[in-house]
């Protein structure tokens, strides 16, 4: 099964790869990694971005690696995140999508968006989204919660 993992190198990536690595069979399933870029006239930024990108990418090659886990390809790729996540999807045969969800609510989520629901909408494959909360003051931890919903037609 192919596993499509779109990572930025955040905690909330971090997590979520984490939590792959946990749950799927390493040996029925192969992960390909994607880092989305978004394009900027700004040269200097595109160059950070893409370094940023290649090391993300080598972090988290390395850690499913690591764990045993096959990685079939690890890619950057410049343009809007949600488009190109369910393009490279479609472009690899992925059977499924895994994305984090940073748990934004309210104001936040309007307006800094979803990329992990606007995923879940467009991608033609079944997408998990791995929900990172933050903690709260009586938790005092991290709470995650899966939600898979199947693709649409």
């Amino acid at each position: 099964m192919k596993i499509l993992l779109p990572i930025d190198g955040s905690d909330c990536s971090n997590k979520t790869l984490d939590w792959a690595i946990t749950t799927f069979n390493r040996n029925d399933h192969e992960f390909y990694l994607l880092t989305v870029i978004a394009v900027s006239p700004d040269m200097m930024q595109v160059e950070y971005e893409v370094t940023d990108a290649s090391k993300a990418l080598r972090t988290a090659r390395t850690k499913l690696e690591c764990a045993g886990c096959k990685v079939g390809q690890t890619t950057y790729i410049f343009g809007n995140s949600v488009d190109r996540i369910c393009e490279y999807a479609d472009e690899i045969a992925a059977d499924q999508i895994i994305i984090g969800s940073h748990g934004r609510t309210g104001l936040n989520k309007i307006l800094m968006g979803s990329t992990s629901i606007a995923v879940m909408e467009h991608a033609r494959q079944p997408v998990t989204i791995y929900r990172n909360v933050e903690p709260t003051s009586t938790r005092g931890k991290t709470e995650s919660v899966e939600a898979s919903l199947p693709a649409h037609s």
